[in-house]
């Protein structure tokens, strides 16, 4: 027993002697990153995507592109800018049961066989109890017959694949299509076409 409780006691040192030579080998330089400084995630500060805990396990890709989408489209929130560029208003304010889509302002001129992430061919506006207009999404509308000339597979942004509609409704032609809330919190997901939340009040 004596001498097991001798060895013991030279246990102590050693284990102590063997962590001091790992950390010495740890290198000083290794960059650690804050993530509330990360700049890949100040977008995610005042949660502006619905069901934050969902986005946050999407792929850092379709992340990055929401955040992007957000950005160019943040000016619209001053409908005269919608007008500047070039989109125009539908009186029709669209919502079925299941939710609403609000005002549909649309740039005829980007309704072709071309996607762009960051500029969608239609604006989604809720009028509000004062009359203005409120920006609360968006929907991207890609010509199916023009992008298959150039493209095999669907459109998709990040990892989310767009939706082909056909016609007569809600367009004349074959389409493929998305909705993005980047501006109101849709409980059912931001890339649901139907959003609870967004309400027609005439």
């Amino acid at each position: 027993m004596k001498s097991l409780k001798g060895n013991n006691s030279l246990m102590i040192p050693l284990c102590l002697l063997l962590i001091f030579l790992i950390s010495s080998c740890i290198p000083n330089d290794i960059e650690t990153v804050d993530p509330m400084n990360d700049p890949q995630l100040e977008y995610l500060e005042e949660s502006p995507f619905p069901n934050p805990l969902e986005n946050l396990r999407m792929d850092p890709m379709t992340l990055r592109m929401l955040a992007n989408l957000r950005a160019a489209t943040a000016k619209y929130q001053l409908v005269e800018r919608a007008f500047d560029d070039g989109y125009e208003a539908d009186d029709h304010c669209v919502s079925i049961p299941l939710g609403g889509m609000g005002y549909h302002f649309v740039n005829e001129d980007l309704v072709d066989g071309i996607y762009d992430p960051t500029q969608p061919e239609a604006l989604l506006y809720e009028k509000q109890s004062n009359g203005r207009m409120r920006l609360v999404g968006v929907e991207f509308v890609v010509v199916a017959d023009l992008w298959d000339l150039e493209n095999d597979d669907i459109p998709y942004f990040g990892n989310q694949e767009f939706e082909e509609a056909f016609p007569p409704a809600p367009l004349p032609f074959r389409n493929y299509q998305l909705h993005v809330w980047v501006w109101k919190n849709n409980p059912e997901g931001i890339f649901v076409k139907w959003n609870p939340t967004v309400k027609c009040l005439d």
